[in-house]
């Protein structure tokens, strides 16, 4: 095993540390241990959790369009299934009960628990 497979095996483990399992995304098909498959899912992960999808969330409860709101959490929430981050879909149901109740403060709170969360995972990624 070359160093950069090191590197990236090290990455995946402290990935599954945060509920983040590429057995469980759409690569458990492939092997997960090859570099090309191990380099793309990292750079999927980190495409997500930048993606513009979550300020538009922020943006939408500010400005309470609701169906918005719904409409950026179920994209959220597909796309966190897909990649395998089962961790990130307990957040996004209290997220959603909050949207369906139309409770803006408890919203912003999960959304604001769950950033904090997003932004660690960034931060290790680089």
């Amino acid at each position: 095993m070359s160093a950069r497979e090191q590197v990236l095996m090290n990455k995946i483990e402290n990935l599954r540390r945060f509920g983040i399992d590429i057995s469980n995304s759409r690569f458990k098909d492939k092997d997960v241990e090859n570099e090309i498959v191990m380099t793309a899912y990292i750079r999927d992960v980190r495409e997500f959790l930048g993606c513009f999808d979550f300020r538009r969330l922020e943006q939408t409860l500010n400005n309470s369009q609701w169906s918005a709101a719904f409409t950026s959490i179920t994209r959220l929430e597909e796309r966190a299934r897909e990649l395998g981050i089962n961790s990130f879909l307990k957040p996004f149901d209290g997220i959603r009960g909050a949207i369906i109740q139309k409770n803006i403060r408890s919203a912003k709170q999960s959304l604001a628990v769950f950033n904090n969360k997003k932004s660690q995972i960034l931060k290790y990624l680089g």
